[in-house]
């Protein structure tokens, strides 16, 4: 069909679609282009219909009847409305919403590597539990400062260690969580506290800790380290910080 007979077939069908007008020049005009893209694989067939547009993009209307009609093939044509919105966009992206929906907990998780420790259940591994001062339970978690599920983003500094005062090991790391529930004592898409460091035999560690690494989905409860302000919590261990499983933390909320 040439640029003409497709001209004059949108022009006698526009009344029968109350859509406005037929954009007959943009139908043209990507048909035009769609011929100089054929060596691209990329065709586009004008079809025996009207084109309509619907949320800024060139849709065809097929017509019954008619010789035209048996010549037909589909067009499809996801071209712009000249002058619209989505005319400034196509190329850019621009103004089109974050992937993960613009809040930095979306962010933050949109980022988190793969659980090394997927498939573990119960305490962090290579933590005792038999000498602790205070016996694991659901109770016993609603009885601290936080609780939370969140999986871990960043391992760095500690945030609690004070120079001259006692207090637990010198080796520990502020982990950093990307927050998936909070069932106590806190707010906010990430959170610092304090653990041992990761036990790694293949960077180096030599002394057995914990087991957990970027991308560690955990449940995570514990106090403020030294009762005051500014606040910096230490996660306990002893089972009150535990690999990720839907029943426990159904027993946290």
């Amino acid at each position: 069909m040439t640029d003409r007979e497709t001209s004059t077939l949108l022009g006698e069908v526009a009344d029968r679609v109350p859509v406005g007008p037929a954009p007959v020049g943009q139908v043209l005009k990507a048909g035009r282009r769609a011929r100089r893209r054929r060596t691209a694989g990329i065709s586009l067939v004008a079809a025996a219909g009207v084109a309509a547009v619907v949320g800024g993009t060139v849709a065809v209307v097929e017509l019954p009847g008619g010789d035209a009609a048996s010549d037909a093939a589909t067009m499809i044509a996801e071209e712009p409305r000249e002058g619209g919105p989505e005319s400034a966009d196509a190329d850019t992206g621009a103004g089109m919403p974050p992937a993960d929906g613009g809040g930095s907990a979306g962010s933050e998780l949109s980022q988190i590597a793969e659980d090394p420790t997927a498939g573990r259940t119960g305490p962090l591994a290579d933590t005792a539990t038999n000498s602790c001062a205070l016996e694991y339970g659901p109770a016993a978690v609603g009885r601290l400062d936080f609780a939370f599920a969140g999986a871990v983003v960043d391992i760095g500094p500690a945030v609690t260690t004070r120079s001259g005062l006692p207090g637990p090991p010198e080796d520990l790391v502020g982990v950093t969580f990307a927050v998936e529930e909070w069932f106590s004592g806190g707010s906010g898409d990430t959170v610092t506290v304090d653990l041992p460091a990761p036990y790694d035999p293949a960077s180096g560690s030599s002394t057995p800790g914990p087991v957990y690494g970027v991308g560690s989905r955990l449940l995570v409860s514990g106090a403020d380290r030294w009762e005051g302000p500014p606040r910096e919590p230490i996660a306990w261990l002893c089972g009150f910080t535990r690999y990720y499983d839907e029943e426990t933390a159904a027993s946290w909320r």
